[in-house]
């Protein structure tokens, strides 16, 4: 995941401090076929943040290293 996609919701800008994150709690059991892990950790990590530039607390999503949204 790109940190620079992420912006304050308030301000716009890229600059921001992750205070803490929290994961869901579901075991997904490695499943490889030809070297790929073919049942990645699903599990959404929430990061709450704070905005260095307006002090704004916001936080993001991620779900298989990626930005999540939904």
């Amino acid at each position: 995941m790109d940190r620079m996609t992420i912006k304050c919701p308030k301000c716009g800008e890229s600059y921001f401090k992750e205070n803490n994150s929290v994961c869901t709690a579901m075991y997904f059991p490695p499943v490889w076929k030809n070297g790929i892990n073919i049942n990645p950790d699903g599990n959404i990590t929430t990061t709450n943040c704070v905005c260095m530039v307006c002090g704004n607390l916001f936080s993001y999503q991620t779900k298989y290293g990626d930005l999540y949204v939904g």
